[in-house]
């Protein structure tokens, strides 16, 4: 006997129909992952767009009146939202559209014998393979710019500006409420106090009130 190849078995006819559905399935299989990036795209555009267009969700509006450290915060969130955010459609556009040039015939690609359909295949797994990736990167940046917007909700406020008084070895700082001809009124801890200005030996400025001191212990 001869070591050439043998003919196979006949088909069946429920065989050959299996083969004209795979068939007809790969033939349309990349337009419909197309057809899905682009409604992906579509729908998690809106949702960002509604999201930071209409203002569905706010907070401050300016991070500069956060307490030092949480403005840090609000705005690397909000830069890796905007970095995230861009290599997410960056990956839903190669999902929706493929890669940008046109596929050419080279000798290259008749030597390999791979057929049209298998690159076809291929281009789809790859489209597929970008549109969860760009998915997870979406959400992901949805879930940076709330954390953001949650910070410039909770985050404590900035100190505010303050007068210190000092009257001999004592010295009072506080934000000022109210001032008068000669007085002025600090809130001191939450507590309003009437400073007498006249008695005073200088009066400052000061950008925050110190803290209190903390207790000596023996």
């Amino acid at each position: 006997m001869s070591g050439g190849l043998l003919p196979g078995p006949t088909p069946s006819a429920a065989q050959l129909r299996r083969a004209m559905s795979v068939r007809r399935a790969l033939e349309r299989e990349l337009d419909r992952v197309r057809e899905v990036a682009v409604a992906w795209r579509n729908g998690l555009g809106a949702i960002l767009a509604g999201l930071v267009g209409f203002s569905l969700i706010k907070g401050r509006s300016d991070v500069g009146q956060l307490a030092p450290g949480w403005s840090t915060a609000a705005g690397l969130l909000l830069l890796a939202a905007l970095c995230v955010g861009g290599a997410g459609a960056l990956c839903l556009l190669r999902a929706a559209h493929g890669r940008p040039y046109a596929r050419r015939l080279s000798e290259a690609d008749d030597a390999s014998g791979r057929p049209l359909e298998v690159q076809d295949h291929d281009e789809a797994l790859a489209s597929a393979r970008f549109l969860h990736t760009g998915i997870v990167l979406t959400c992901l940046c949805t879930t940076l710019l709330v954390s953001a917007v949650g910070v410039t909700w909770y985050a404590p406020a900035k100190s505010p500006p303050g007068l210190m008084v000092r009257q001999g070895a004592t010295s009072v700082c506080g934000e000022v409420v109210s001032a008068r001809r000669g007085t002025v009124v600090l809130k001191v801890d939450g507590v309003t106090t009437t400073v007498n200005l006249s008695q005073a030996d200088s009066v400052t400025p000061v950008a925050s009130c110190p803290g209190p001191a903390p207790a000596a212990t023996g």
